[in-house]
């Protein structure tokens, strides 16, 4: 069975911070959508008289990984609210030792509080100017987009050298077997499947591999070499087709995260255009860099 993947089209512009922080908003929650919820706000647990709130305890149980993300409530609750126990109590006591007017500790404390931030103006503003209609419409682009659905099934003879790959053509034009070529020549680990790569789509192959691939018809091979970082390549296709879309409903929360990802990312571009911003590059930071003793 195929899964169809929209993983290709996440982001499209140069990824900053943000782009970084959409992975992440399906774990954000936003206090504010909760606030008229009496369960959501009752305390649940106090540390000399300081309130920890069911929501709190909630918001970590979303930010968990996805393996633990997914077991019951009662099964999270007393771990969860025993690691936010632990890390105030060890927080507290940093206060007091000292530790926390490092001005590295101070600087990380900043990034931690910078993030949550973050995270809750992507939740909160960002998410509600995804409407239906932009939804709609970018389900119709994807129904359009045949493109990024295709894929291949081919094999390949994988050499080391350009001359070797051009005899293993003329072997080809002489009626010789592909599988049968690919297992006593290839140096590729699909050699002993005869050189059998499966069905594929365009990015997931190196740009001069895909490209020559999806050239060809359907049971046709190379005319000549193909080059990559891996050597040369003799490629056959043996199919083609095109996966049919899911449902939207099945995948409309996918495509919210994708359009959330987006957004975050031009919403960072126009921040950083805004900003003024001096940084120093690593060749800088090398040139002022202590001798090592």
């Amino acid at each position: 069975m195929t899964v169809f993947s929209l993983s290709g089209r996440m982001l499209t512009s140069p990824i900053k911070i943000f782009g970084i922080f959409a992975a992440f908003v399906g774990a954000c929650v936003s206090i504010t959508a909760h606030a008229q919820d009496d369960n959501i706000a009752k305390v649940v647990a106090t540390i000399d008289g300081e309130d920890i709130s069911l929501n709190l305890v909630i918001a970590m149980m979303r930010q968990l990984p996805p393996q633990y993300r997914d077991q019951p409530f009662d099964v999270l609750y007393d771990p969860v609210l025993d690691d936010i126990i632990d890390t105030r109590l060890a927080a507290r006591e940093a206060k007091r030792s000292g530790v926390a007017d490092d001005p590295l500790i101070q600087e990380l404390a900043q990034r931690a509080y910078d993030r949550v931030m973050a995270e809750a103006w992507i939740s909160i503003n960002i998410q509600q100017q995804i409407t239906d209609d932009m939804v709609d419409a970018r389900y119709a682009e994807l129904i359009n987009d045949t493109s990024a659905r295709e894929e291949i099934s081919a094999r390949h003879i994988l050499v080391d050298s350009m001359d070797a790959a051009t005899d293993i053509i003329r072997r080809l034009d002489d009626g010789e077997d592909f599988a049968t070529l690919a297992k006593a020549l290839s140096t590729g680990p699909s050699a002993p499947n005869g050189g059998n790569l499966g069905y594929f789509k365009r990015g997931d192959m190196v740009p001069s591999f895909s490209d020559a691939a999806f050239d060809l018809d359907v049971s046709k091979y190379t005319d000549t070499p193909v080059r990559s970082d891996y050597g040369w390549h003799v490629i056959m296709v043996e199919d083609k087709r095109t996966i049919d879309l899911p449902p939207l409903e099945n995948i409309r929360g996918q495509l919210i995260e994708i359009m959330t990802a987006e957004q975050a990312t031009m919403q960072a571009d126009n921040l950083y255009q805004k900003a003024k911003i001096r940084r120093l590059g690593l060749d800088q930071i090398m040139d002022n860099a202590p001798a090592p003793e």
